[in-house]
């Protein structure tokens, strides 16, 4: 019976101990990125950043910048009162940048001039859907479009809206990307692991910056790649590995 009694304790203990281990864990996951205005790019400050799955809350700082915890599958909520509430879905955690668009902007006072009434020549709004797309049109003759009575059907641009969505969101996702590579190639960084300075090291980073794919790739490894890349560039001749036209050679 006392057998059993301490096993139990002990099998109790073991799953308080994964619990408390799986916290600890979700805890020390972060996940950061940059918002901005879609249109002009402007960074925003004071935007909500809430994990829908821990409810964890953040703001983002004066230059846009947010960093919160979360996890690969988890949902991110960003809100604020002028900006069109958006949700993003976590594949991975490198940084990001986020796209916000404006809310709709209440509709500016229309004022109408006698003349205007007497000629009867208003004409109606365009009624637009949920993403601006133009889903319904009243019919007008091809002459002076009047309205003719009747509606026109158009298709719903919703999916070219969320197509340049995502467009937008990768052009940041890699212009981020791309400043994350060019400051660990930059001399001050590059010079800790190859025996060159100057020009010549200049020329090394110029040579042997990977783009994108490359760094991306998931067998890429920065200290195996600058060694086998720095036994490359030895191989050619000193005098033009120190040379200030080094990109004309190199394009021979």
């Amino acid at each position: 019976m006392e057998l059993k009694i301490f096993y139990n304790l002990k099998l109790l203990l073991l799953i308080t101990l994964f619990g408390l281990a799986g916290k600890c864990t979700y805890a020390q996951d972060k996940f950061g990125g940059r918002i901005f205005e879609n249109h002009t790019r402007i960074a925003l400050g004071g935007i909500v950043v809430e994990n829908l799955r821990s409810h964890e809350k953040t703001l983002s700082d004066a230059n846009g910048i947010f960093i919160i915890g979360a996890k690969v599958s988890d949902l991110l909520l960003f809100s604020a009162t002028a900006y069109q509430n958006d949700t993003l879905y976590i594949a991975n955690l490198n940084y990001l940048y986020v796209f916000l668009n404006l809310r709709s902007r209440n509709l500016n006072e229309v004022k109408v001039t006698q003349s205007e009434i007497k000629t009867g020549r208003l004409t109606l709004p365009e009624t637009t859907g949920p993403l601006n797309s133009k889903t319904v049109l009243y019919q007008t003759d091809d002459a002076v479009k009047n309205n003719v009575g009747g509606v026109k059907i158009m298709l719903n641009d919703s999916k070219g809206y969320q197509n340049k969505k995502l467009k937008n969101q990768q052009i940041g996702i890699d212009e981020a990307e791309k400043d994350r590579i060019a400051k660990i190639f930059s001399p001050e960084n590059i010079q800790q692991y190859v025996p060159i300075k100057g020009q010549e090291l200049q020329n090394f980073i110029i040579l042997y910056t990977p783009d994108l794919k490359t760094y991306n790739s998931s067998g890429f490894n920065l200290i195996l790649y600058l060694s086998s890349s720095y036994k490359a560039f030895c191989n050619i001749p000193v005098e033009k590995r120190q040379s200030a036209d080094f990109l004309k050679i190199g394009g021979k």
